[in-house]
């Protein structure tokens, strides 16, 4: 009788429960790490209400992602110094990722606040009070800022006074444009006066700083796209020069040598895009 099947159905059995035990046992230090890891990004992205129930799913996803990627290029293509540069791209790959996802989330809300003011002006002048102008425009404001206005108007109904409603959002949103909002809107609460004129200075200030933050975006916007040019130079020429020199180009992925030449290039083209990146991000 040949066992040949049976033990090879045995071992496979064996090999998967293993590997079941293991990712049981590795799986709640690894939700650990990753918690640690976006602990920095996580209280905006809760700020700014872009939901994380399933950052947990997601970042077992993205470890699966670097074990994948590093089994790919060490074993199933030989390449074990670009495995290390491959692994620890897909490592920075979700921060920069919820970093962008709060930059555009965070000018979004800038954009619409302009608007949301005037229309809150409108509001006090038709005679209704704060609080009732932030409710009736709350139901005309688009996502995002609709939440944040909602969020304002469940707090005072629930017996919070709008000061302090006002005061949380201000402390959880951290944007300027809103800072400015909340703070004129408390001065007015605190010391009495026109809500209406208020409102209006504030929307004439929101305007004048969204234009110029517009100018400096529109003034870097040429820098940003030669970055991106220039970051994907390295790997158009490589490819160009492949069918120029097949055999040479070859070299730098099957010799030691070569694949170092190789991560060394990955190491100098990402530290000059951030370094770039950084030179030209606005902080106004």
């Amino acid at each position: 009788m040949d066992l040949a099947p049976i033990l090879l159905f045995a071992s496979s059995i064996a090999i998967g429960a293993t590997a079941f035990y293991v990712v049981q046992l590795v799986m709640p230090l690894w939700d650990r790490l990753a918690v640690r890891y976006v602990a920095e990004v996580r209280p905006m992205l809760d700020a700014l209400s872009l939901g994380s129930d399933r950052m947990p799913e997601l970042m077992r996803w993205w470890g699966i992602a670097m074990a994948a990627v590093f089994v790919l290029f060490s074993i199933g293509l030989g390449m074990w110094p670009v495995a290390f540069a491959a692994v620890y791209l897909v490592y920075v790959a979700p921060k920069l990722y919820l970093h962008l996802m709060i930059h555009r989330r965070s000018k979004l809300l800038r954009d619409q606040l302009v608007g949301t003011v005037t229309a809150l002006a409108n509001a006090t002048r038709a005679g209704l009070s704060l609080a009732q102008g932030i409710e009736n425009v709350a139901q005309e404001t688009p996502e995002p800022l609709a939440t944040e206005l909602h969020r304002i108007v469940r707090d005072y109904r629930g017996g919070r006074p709008l000061s302090e409603a006002l005061i949380q959002a201000r402390d959880r949103l951290k944007l300027d444009g809103f800072t400015l909002f909340t703070s004129a809107l408390l001065v007015s609460l605190e010391r009495g006066g026109r809500i209406t004129d208020a409102l209006e200075r504030i929307s004439r200030s929101l305007q004048e700083n969204q234009r110029l933050e517009r100018k400096l975006e529109a003034d870097t916007e040429s820098g940003r796209k030669v970055v991106v040019m220039l970051a994907a130079f390295p790997a158009v020429f490589l490819g160009l020069f492949y069918f120029l020199n097949p055999e040479g180009t070859a070299l730098l992925f099957t010799t030691i040598l070569g694949q170092v030449v190789l991560v060394f290039v990955i190491v100098i083209v990402y530290a000059a895009v951030r370094w770039a990146n950084r030179i030209l991000s606005l902080d106004v």
